[in-house]
């Protein structure tokens, strides 16, 4: 941890003050988890269906067919974790096919492009 001291000074009703006020930088990477580890680990868990409930109770960053559906929007933040992208993002890419989801090209595309699957291009 790097811990820094920065002062500012600035003028109040005519006198001079100084703000001194500590900056601290973490440069450690955040924590993540796997989408296949959160199932098992309780708080993450909870994490995610806080966040699916979230998701699910949206009328207009949804498409129609996940909007009221958690369990469905749980499918969706955990498949954007293992892929590591916005959730969001993922779900607007998907579609339904006879009651089975589908994700369209454009998103299976972006996938393997910002996977190490292929190498080239």
């Amino acid at each position: 941890m790097c811990a820094a001291l920065k002062r500012c000074a600035y003028r109040h009703k005519g006198k001079i003050m100084e703000n001194t006020n500590i900056v601290t930088t973490e440069q450690q990477a955040p924590n993540t988890i796997s989408a296949s580890n959160a199932i098992f680990n309780v708080q993450a868990l909870g994490q995610l269906t806080a966040f699916a409930n979230l998701m699910a109770d949206s009328q207009v960053t949804v498409p129609a067919h996940l909007a009221g559906k958690p369990a469905d929007c749980m499918a969706i933040v955990m498949q954007a974790m293992q892929w590591g992208m916005n959730p969001y993002a993922v779900a607007q890419k998907t579609h339904l096919v006879n009651g089975v989801l589908g994700y369209e090209a454009q998103l299976v595309n972006a996938v393997i492009a910002s996977s190490s699957a292929i190498h080239g291009r």
